[in-house]
C-alpha cells in the first residue's frame, strides 16, 4: 500500500504529499498510509478537526478541491497544524471500500494541483489505489478471523484442562476462567494461554460462589442422573 501511494504521489507533479484515510467501526477518521514531506502533520490535522476534506469526501459532499486548504470554509481545520508549504488539496472516494470507507487525499504546494490535467491524472490512478486497499482490508478481514478462532480452540482447551483437573462441569470450568479473568483483570485468552503453557489449571477456591454454581441446565441433569425428585 505505501508503495502504491509513493507511485501515485510521484506521478504528479503537483502533488507533494498523499494521504490514504479511512472510518472504521468509530466512524472515526484515521490515516491508514501517507507519503510526502508533510504527510504526519497533515494527516494529524485531518484527524483533529471535525471537518476536513478527508471527512467531506467521505459524507459524499462533493469532491472537495481548494486552493485554500487552510482556510476553506467547508471544513474547520487548524491553520497552526497546516504546514505553510501546502496550500492546496483534492480528495477522491475510493470505490469498493464500502465497508470502511476510504479516500484519497493529495495536497500540493500551489495551483497546479487545481488545473483540469491535474485533476484527469488523479482520477487515472484512483483505480489502482482503490484495488490496493481493498487487498489489504480483505487480508485484514482473514487475520481478525484466523486470530479469533485461534483465541477460541485456545480457551476451549483450557476449559477443558480445567474440568478435567478439578472434575467440574463445563460451566463451572468456564466460569473458574472468567472468574481469574476479572478477578486478575487479565484477557480471558491470556488466562487460557497461561494454562496451556504450564498446563496448571485455576485453584476452583477462587471461584465466587455466585460463580461456582452449576447453571439450571446443569443442575436439571444431575437431578435427572441422580433420580432426585422421582416418584
Amino acid at each position: 500500500m505505501q508503495v502504491v501511494l509513493a507511485e501515485v504521489v510521484a506521478s504528479l507533479p503537483a502533488v507533494g504529499t498523499g494521504i490514504v484515510s479511512f472510518t472504521g467501526t468509530t466512524s472515526r477518521l484515521r490515516t491508514w498510509v501517507s507519503v510526502g514531506p508533510d504527510a504526519v502533520a497533515v494527516g494529524r490535522a485531518q484527524e483533529r478537526a471535525d471537518r476536513s476534506p478527508a471527512v467531506a469526501t467521505l459524507q459524499h459532499w462533493p469532491a472537495p478541491i481548494s486552493g485554500h486548504l487552510r482556510s476553506d470554509p467547508r471544513w474547520a481545520l487548524d491553520p497552526s497544524t497546516v504546514p505553510t508549504s501546502v496550500h492546496t488539496v483534492a480528495a477522491t472516494p475510493l470505490p469498493g471500500t464500502d465497508r470502511n470507507p476510504a479516500v484519497l487525499c493529495v495536497y500540493g504546494p500551489d495551483d497546479a494541483l487545481l488545473t483540469t490535467a491535474a485533476a484527469d491524472d488523479l482520477h487515472g490512478l484512483v483505480p489502482d489505489v482503490a484495488a490496493a486497499v481493498c487487498v489489504v482490508q480483505a487480508r485484514l478481514e482473514v487475520a481478525d478471523l484466523q486470530a479469533a478462532l485461534t483465541t477460541n480452540r485456545t480457551i476451549g482447551a483450557a476449559i477443558g484442562i480445567t474440568m478435567a483437573a478439578h472434575r467440574l462441569t463445563y460451566d463451572q470450568a468456564a466460569g473458574l476462567l472468567k472468574s481469574v479473568s476479572n478477578t486478575t483483570n487479565t484477557r480471558l485468552a491470556d488466562v487460557a494461554d497461561d494454562i496451556l503453557l504450564t498446563g496448571l489449571a485455576p485453584d476452583p477456591g477462587s471461584i465466587p460462589p455466585s460463580r461456582a454454581k452449576p447453571s439450571p441446565s446443569t443442575r436439571n441433569r444431575l437431578r435427572a442422573r441422580d433420580g432426585d425428585g422421582a416418584h
